[in-house]
């Protein structure tokens, strides 16, 4: 693939920097990352409550953006500072990021006071999807009503669907988000958690138009497995469907990308399909679009200590260096 594309990522979570760091080792060195900044779990949660909800999350930003500080020691030394928690299980990173957003007078200005305090040389940039303090409110189909993007975690394991998603107040995209998408070459959706780390991007007021008006060939990384909360039926043509709900489109993408699991040990991944039925989730199963090229690929590695199925920055370096969009 070309590497001068102008080359745009959309998420947020765990999954949003592999996907990153995957087309680094492809040699993408202008990554644009668009993240979710409505986040209210955890250590992030924390500091949204104590500032009455008028700062953004940082977790996903600063996560982003360390994917895209190529590798070396002078990042791992970062990177170990910044995922520091203390006694009381507040997070250093969440702390350090708020500090200069403050600074920078919000947090899509970040960028360059940490590349100038760090040294880093990243390889593209973070967008906060919005500049402006959300909340994420869904109902299930049962009829109740959560507040917090924390919920959808919570939740993970009930069988109580989502049904809809929306933010309160309707905040406005970041502009420099919707001026990436109108000009990107190729958008990739990372893969993750749909309610919590990926639809959120698609929220703001303005963003759905722009990611539809692009130009760019979009592609969109399918889960492994599904949540129970997500969906009804774990398959490929059920996401798709989510995805056409929330852009306002008939084809939100051009290329599906699944995780081709063959290739894994059958013992382990016996093991771990095991586990994850525990906590109700379910491998997403692969189904026919009309008029959408629908990939399988060997992209998956096992993480044992965990006992988890996650996409590999390897893998992905690979895929997207053979890749063709044209």
């Amino acid at each position: 693939m070309n590497k001068e594309l102008k080359v745009c990522t959309i998420g947020g979570g765990t999954a949003m920097p592999i996907i990153n760091k995957g087309l680094i080792k492809a040699g993408f060195l202008n990554i644009k990352s668009i993240v979710t900044t409505f986040d209210s779990g955890g250590d992030t949660g924390r500091i949204r409550t104590d500032e009455r909800g008028k700062v953004l999350a940082f977790s996903d930003y600063w996560r982003s953006l360390m994917s895209l500080w190529p590798d070396g020691n002078q990042k791992q030394i970062w990177e170990d500072m910044l995922r520091y928690r203390d006694g009381r299980g507040r997070n250093f990173g969440n702390t350090f990021f708020q500090f200069l957003s403050e600074k920078e007078g919000n947090l899509g200005e970040v960028d360059e006071l940490f590349e100038s305090l760090t040294g880093a040389r990243l390889a593209g940039e973070v967008i906060p999807v919005s500049l402006k303090p959300a909340n994420l409110f869904f109902t299930t189909i049962s009829g109740k009503e959560y507040k917090g993007e924390n919920f959808v975690d919570d939740l993970r394991m009930s069988k109580d669907v989502i049904d809809k998603m929306w933010l309160e107040p309707l905040v406005e995209a970041n502009p420099k988000a919707k001026e990436i998408l109108k000009n990107a070459d190729l958008i990739i959706v990372a893969p993750g958690t749909t309610y919590g780390s990926v639809l959120p991007n698609f929220l703001p007021k303005g963003i759905i138009e722009s990611f539809n008006k692009s130009k760019a060939k979009k592609i969109m990384f399918v889960n492994i497995f599904a949540m129970a909360n997500e969906i009804k039926k774990a398959t490929v043509l059920s996401y798709w469907e989510i995805f056409k709900k929330y852009l306002k489109t008939d084809k939100p993408f051009d290329m599906l990308v699944m995780a081709d699991l063959e290739k894994l040990d059958k013992k382990m991944l016996k093991k771990i399909l095991f586990y994850y039925g525990l906590e109700n989730s379910s491998l997403v199963k692969m189904d026919k679009i009309n008029g959408v090229k629908l990939l399988k690929v060997d992209l998956a590695k096992i993480e044992e200590a965990n006992m988890r199925l996650r996409h590999s920055e390897e893998k992905l370096g690979e895929f997207f260096s053979k890749l063709e969009i044209g």
